[in-house]
Parts: C-alpha cells; structure tokens; sequence
C-alpha cells in the first residue's frame, strides 16, 4: 500500500512539474501538445490522422491518400519511448506555401524511441481554433512537384 502511494505521489508531481517545465502560457502549451500528437501518430503509422492536422495550404500539395502512402515508404526508427517538450517560442515561419513571416509557435522536442533520441524543432500555425503542423520549406516545394519527394 505504501508503494502505491508513493508511485501515485510520484506520477502527480511529475505531471505538475511537466505542465510547469514550459511558461505557463496556455497557447504554448497548445502548440507544444498538438506536436506531441503528430510525432506519436507518425510512430505509430496513423498517417492520416496526420496529415489531418497538416497546414490547409500545404494539404494543396498532396492529397491524404499521397500522404499516407508516402509516409508508409519511409521507416521511423524505434518504438516511440517519449516525447519531452524541450521549449516553444513565438516565431515568423517563412516557408514554401505560406505567406513570408507567417506567425508560428516553433517546438523543441526531444524524441526517445528504443533505438535513438533526437531533439528537432518543428512549426505549428494557429488556424481557427486549432494548431496545425508544416512541411519543411524542403519538404513543401518537393511535395509541390512531386506527389513523394526523396
């Protein structure tokens, strides 16, 4: 019994302290968790839940069905372990698609799998009332030419 208490101790200061580990502005905390779900449905090959949550203008450049059948050729490395929300600050994006300087919430993550850990930072844009992830500016133009760019 005294383990269980302690274990749910453990689990309720530790989600305090992961919703205090970035500002406390809620906007961040948005964006921050919209990444979070994409990387997770990307580890788990729900590709077109994903691309659900693609920009508007960059779902012009491919299709869901495109999208979905790209992704599948393309491995991701490991078991999904975490992903640890590392920062999210306020930035203009320009990238292929969107208009220059496009506000943005860019979000540092560090990602574990079994087999690797990375830190990478991606771009989500508030659209209405959710967040939306984009392309790389790379990755916007070869989508543009081509349905699954290299």
């Amino acid at each position: 019994m005294a383990f269980a208490r302690s274990l749910l101790a453990f689990v309720a200061l530790t989600a305090l302290a992961c919703s205090c580990a970035l500002s406390e502005n809620e906007t961040d905390r948005e964006a921050g968790a919209a990444v979070k779900q994409v990387i997770e449905r990307e580890y788990v090959g729900d590709y077109g839940a994903v691309w659900d949550q693609l920009h508007p203008r960059h779902q012009r450049f491919v299709t869901r069905a495109e999208y979905e059948e790209c992704r599948r050729g393309i491995d991701v490395l490991g078991t999904l372990e975490s992903v640890l929300i590392l920062d999210v600050n306020d930035e203009p994006l320009t990238v292929y698609g969107l208009r220059p300087r496009t506000p943005s919430k860019a979000v540092k993550v560090r990602v574990t799998t079994d087999e690797s850990e990375f830190t990478a930072t991606y771009h989500v844009v508030r659209v209405g009332d959710t967040w939306r992830w984009v392309l790389s500016d790379s990755a916007a133009r070869g989508f543009a030419r081509t349905d699954c760019p290299s």
